[in-house]
């Protein structure tokens, strides 16, 4: 985020016109440096490898959802690391629309995103 911030200041005019381009781009404020994490859709921070960004519309705020997947090895991009844990959706988001549709948030790293999920499962109680 560092180097994205030193660019645009660097660069104006060009950063402007990058971000007309694409109107899905997301800056998030600095916080209290005591959160976790940003404060979600959900109005808690979010916590890393925990907290998912979900359609409301298909998955409600709050609700708990099995996720299993794989994401590429930071040591090895080639590399693929299973990844099946227990999620919680506290977000939203402008590019997740429809079911089956999550972003998850890794915290306070850098790294690479999930690649597609095998499943995703929402764990509801029967009505």
């Amino acid at each position: 985020m560092d180097g994205i911030i030193r660019w645009l200041k660097a660069n104006p005019d060009q950063g402007r016109a990058l971000m007309r381009e694409n109107r899905s781009y997301v800056f998030f404020r600095m916080l209290d440096p005591a959160l976790d994490g940003p404060i979600g859709a959900l109005g808690v921070p979010l916590i890393g490898e925990v907290s998912v960004a979900a359609d409301p519309a298909f998955v409600p705020l709050g609700a708990p959802l099995w996720l299993d997947t794989r994401h590429p090895d930071p040591a090895d991009v080639k590399k693929a690391i299973p990844l099946a844990r227990l999620m919680v959706a506290q977000d939203t988001g402008g590019a997740i629309k429809g079911p089956n549709r999550f972003d998850l948030f890794w915290g306070r790293v850098h790294g690479h995103a999930p690649s597609p999920a095998r499943s995703a499962s929402v764990a509801l109680p029967p009505c």
